[in-house]
């Protein structure tokens, strides 16, 4: 489905990240996980479902291709464009990452994806956000699959983002420029949230960040292209805080299944883009109401 925004109204993308679904037929936190959500899409339209990882159990799942299609069943219900992206918990178990992507087929209402990458079998895309009236491109949203572990068992740690990866990114066809306000989803933390921590604006952190230990330098190829201003993680489950870092905003999404670790409240994070600049909410779903503005 085409993205669009007009009439200098935001662009409106929904967050979920860390549903962890078990198997189907479903237990009653993921009952509780599905009930949230309707009612949450009930009472918020968003123009964009954007999940960024850990959608089921992978080694916890014994029907992982059925508990994905009865959920993919439940977006398609909504009607609104999806994207995702995915993260270490979900290829644990006998699904890989193609076969996820696999899946896919199942929703009608799939985002149109843009430049997709594929390295090490971890998929990199970008979406695009045109103004309905003029056609002109207003936003990219840039999407970078973060992997599972490392290619180094011994060093028992979170994969970093492929330079193959790095250089799609600078290699994109865009003329962007400092001007513009785009943003960045993946599930796995860069290694720069340790140091954004010292600069937290907004939001809980309740846990060690658990990004990878080798820095690919992502940051830095940001930091060069100069258009994207926030990028937005999950994986760490008492984490939703939004941070700062040489003028990039990192951001943690808000876990949204319950069954999982994790003491914050569940939720998901809403994010408007506006040609000239990025808010972001935190919605949780005890309250239904935004708590927290950056």
């Amino acid at each position: 489905m085409e993205l669009t925004a007009h009439d200098g109204r935001p662009f409106r993308i929904c967050q979920l990240t860390d549903i962890h679904l078990g198997s189907y037929p479903f237990g009653e936190s993921d009952l509780k996980t599905l009930s949230s959500l309707r009612k949450l899409f009930t009472q918020k339209k968003f123009h964009l479902i954007m999940i960024t990882g850990d959608i089921i159990w992978g080694n916890n799942n014994s029907t992982a291709k059925e508990s994905l299609s009865v959920f993919y069943d439940f977006l398609n219900s909504l009607k609104t464009p999806v994207a995702i992206t995915y993260g270490n918990h979900d290829v644990e178990g006998p699904l890989k990452r193609s076969d996820m992507r696999s899946m896919e087929k199942k929703l009608e209402f799939f985002a149109d994806r843009h430049n997709n990458f594929l390295n090490n079998n971890r998929e990199s895309y970008t979406l695009e956000i045109n103004d309905r009236d003029t056609g002109e491109l207003q936003n990219v949203v840039y999407v970078w699959d973060s992997g599972s572990y490392t290619h180094w068992p011994k060093l028992d740690e979170y994969a970093a983002i492929e330079p193959e990866q790095i250089q799609w990114f600078l290699n994109l066809p865009y003329a962007r420029s400092i001007e513009n306000h785009d943003v960045g989803f993946m599930h796995i933390p860069i290694p720069e949230y340790r140091m954004a921590v010292k600069n937290i604006t907004s939001g809980q952190f309740g846990e060690d960040i658990c990004a990878p230990k080798i820095n690919s330098g992502l940051f830095y190829a940001l930091l060069r292209r100069k258009n994207v201003k926030a990028i937005f993680a999950g994986h760490d489950h008492d984490n939703n805080f939004s941070s700062s870092l040489d003028g990039i905003e990192l951001n943690y999404g808000n876990t949204t299944g319950y069954n999982c670790y994790g003491s914050i409240p569940r939720g998901c994070v809403e994010i408007n883009l506006y040609e000239d600049r990025i808010e972001k909410f935190v919605i949780t779903f005890e309250s239904m109401e935004e708590i927290t503005r950056v």
